[in-house]
């Protein structure tokens, strides 16, 4: 398998045309292979159609109990896959793909987290991607938390307490997933808030 380029945005909303015509300029421009797109507001009886022609598969999760919700995969027309099994949250706050790329396994997870509470209930949404997984695992979205509050926030401090959140890092770990942005700034500070 070749090397494969993935995306995650939190959108705020692709209910505007303009604006999924946006993103898909963006993600067509990155040369994205997989998109993982967070907080679409597609409401799941309404999901406009995402179809373009650098995207031409699309999996959604949206949910009819709220708009601020909605978690969107698109897989680049540039790639080969073959759709094995899929799970979608009906709340549409997380979608997990497993498929073949070239013979190989791989499981998608895009997560949008709740804002409260987001330690057990992230919790609870990796022990059903554990059972679920096969061969490689990408997992990608908005945890709604900061993993290193010292660098990761301009404060330095958490509303979650340490011990929550070394949970969840044991968790993460017992899946082999890290932070791919820290790992490779160990020492850089960088957010929006």
């Amino acid at each position: 398998m070749t090397r494969l380029k993935f995306v995650s945005y939190n959108v705020r909303g692709l209910n505007s045309p303009s604006k999924r015509g946006q993103v898909m300029y963006l993600l067509k421009k990155c040369n994205t292979d997989i998109c993982l797109l967070q907080e679409t507001h597609f409401r799941q009886k309404n999901i406009p159609a995402m179809h373009r022609s650098h995207f031409p598969m699309w999996f959604n999760a949206g949910s009819d109990s709220g708009a601020s919700k909605g978690v969107s995969v698109g897989i680049s027309r540039h790639i080969s896959f073959t759709m094995v099994d899929k799970v979608i949250d009906p709340e549409g706050r997380f979608l997990f793909i497993k498929g073949k790329i070239c013979n190989t396994m791989l499981t998608t997870e895009n997560i949008y987290a709740l804002n409260r509470a987001q330690i057990p209930w992230s919790i609870e949404v990796l022990r059903k991607l554990s059972q679920f997984r096969d061969g490689s695992l990408i997992l990608g979205g908005d945890f709604n938390v900061t993993l290193n509050p010292l660098l990761d926030t301009s404060n330095g401090k958490s509303t979650i307490c340490y011990r929550a959140l070394a949970k969840l890092k044991q968790v993460l770990s017992s899946l082999h997933l890290v932070d791919l942005w820290r790992t490779l700034h160990p020492a850089d500070r960088d957010f929006t808030h």
